[in-house]
């Protein structure tokens, strides 16, 4: 019997700079904190299966998504793997995030100075993705963040995209396009 799930509610990135993270996301993209939180009582170390553990929580709205983005700093941090690890590296390795222009998103990147590493590019195959541009690019913990503009209508329908493809951008692999790229 499965579990009935209704819905996702946040994505966790737990991050040594609290501030320097939610100024980022707020900044950068105009999400809108939504909750504050410490979090000192001893259920919460319990709870998340490291007994004493303190932590302030912040919990942040991006325009027009429902899920929120929780960023999380531990008064003491376990050792992690290196979250600057490539996107083909084991366990949660990226947030996809929802643009209506990839190239405007893509400058605004680079003229405030944070790393793009990958993209942007359009999907050529398979066909139930093709028109779709995306990019990567880390925030400043170097965890990896896609950005995403899906096709237009008309390209989704099998007719041409007459939008201008942004200089620079080419097709991923096959490997990548034929597969789950995100």
């Amino acid at each position: 019997m499965a579990i009935a799930v209704g819905g996702l509610l946040h994505v966790a990135v737990v991050t040594p700079d609290l501030d320097r993270m939610a100024a980022f996301y707020t900044g950068l993209f105009g999400a809108e904190v939504v909750k504050d939180l410490s979090l000192t009582t001893p259920v919460f170390g319990e709870g998340v299966g490291v007994p004493g553990a303190t932590a302030r929580t912040v919990h942040l709205r991006l325009p027009g998504a429902s899920t929120v983005v929780e960023l999380t700093q531990y008064a003491a941090h376990h050792p992690a793997a290196d979250p600057r690890a490539p996107a083909n590296a084991p366990g949660l390795r990226h947030l996809a995030l929802r643009v209506d222009d990839i190239g405007a998103a893509a400058g605004e990147l680079r003229a405030r100075g944070h790393e793009v590493v990958g993209g942007p590019v359009e999907v050529d195959r398979p066909a139930a993705a093709r028109g779709t541009r995306f990019l990567y690019f880390r925030d400043p913990d170097g965890n990896l963040v896609e950005l995403i503009e899906p096709p237009s209508r008309t390209a989704a329908a099998g007719e041409p995209d007459t939008r201008t493809r942004p200089a620079g951008t080419g097709s991923p692999t096959e490997a990548e396009s034929e597969g789950n790229r995100t």
